[in-house]
């Protein structure tokens, strides 16, 4: 990018990347710092023992590994039909679901209450992984139906003339191409069902099926907040977004660039 630029938009540029890279990676540094105050690394340790840390890993695993895959079916199933198959009634379908977009989450939470209690799903994990699921879908619709459309038609055409019917078509050749912008929808969606608070808190009363977003209570109460304990919980809650992500990163820069910006 720079080499294109002029010597002060040059160095301008590169200032400016090098003041953002500080905005982003002092905060970071504050937090580590934090996390190791008092105790150091004995405050990750008491985090893992003190806790129920790693049954709590293992509910938000169950609840946002669900949730992004409902998502990716549920999403890229919509998607194509709004973009490829265009049933009757589709294009106010993609608009009613789009329109989630338009709405804060936390206007939603008393209707899902509601259609949760009534369902009978209280104090479950589809208490959580539901809500969720209606959450995220509109976004996951967005951007799928984005990189879709952007696809050549020559691609359904020879679909059709080899003979592969709709759901064939769906799953032997959408599925596979789709694979850079399902890696986005996954990661967005895995890093806001991974970090949700909310639902959980309200949906799910048995100590056992609570998530990892409520590890950081433990350490704070009406007279004392255990700061580094809190820090260091926060860290260890972190750490799978970012394995995620590294894993996902190569996938993910070439779904964005080629569907979720369009």
């Amino acid at each position: 990018m720079f080499q294109f630029q002029r010597l002060p938009g040059r160095v301008l540029s590169q200032i400016l990347v090098l003041v953002a890279l500080v905005v982003l990676v002092v905060p970071l540094v504050l937090i580590v710092k934090e996390s190791l105050a008092g105790e150091g690394l004995t405050n990750y340790t008491l985090v893992l023992s003190s806790t129920p840390f790693v049954r709590f890993f293992a509910n938000s695993l169950i609840v946002s590994v669900s949730t992004v895959v409902l998502v990716m079916y549920l999403g890229l199933s919509a998607s194509y039909g709004f973009a490829v198959l265009r049933p009757r009634g589709s294009t106010i379908g993609a608009v009613v679901i789009l329109t989630g977009l338009a709405l804060p989450a936390i206007a939603l939470v008393v209707p899902l209450y509601y259609v949760v209690e009534a369902i009978g799903l209280l104090d479950t994990y589809w208490s959580v992984i539901i809500p969720l699921t209606v959450i995220s879908i509109p976004f996951g619709v967005l951007v799928s139906s984005n990189y879709i459309r952007g696809l050549p038609a020559e691609l359904y055409e020879a679909g059709r003339l080899d003979g592969a019917n709709s759901w064939q078509f769906f799953w032997q050749i959408l599925v596979p191409i789709c694979r850079p912008i399902l890696s986005v929808v996954a990661i967005f969606t895995f890093l806001a069902a991974w970090n949700e608070y909310l639902l959980p808190l309200l949906f799910i009363q048995s100590t056992d099926l609570q998530v990892l977003t409520q590890v950081p209570t433990y350490f704070q109460s009406e007279r004392l907040v255990d700061t580094p304990k809190i820090f260091a919980a926060n860290i260890l809650i972190s750490l799978p977004v970012v394995v995620l992500f590294v894993v996902l990163q190569k996938t993910f820069r070439t779904g964005v660039s080629a569907g979720a910006v369009k």
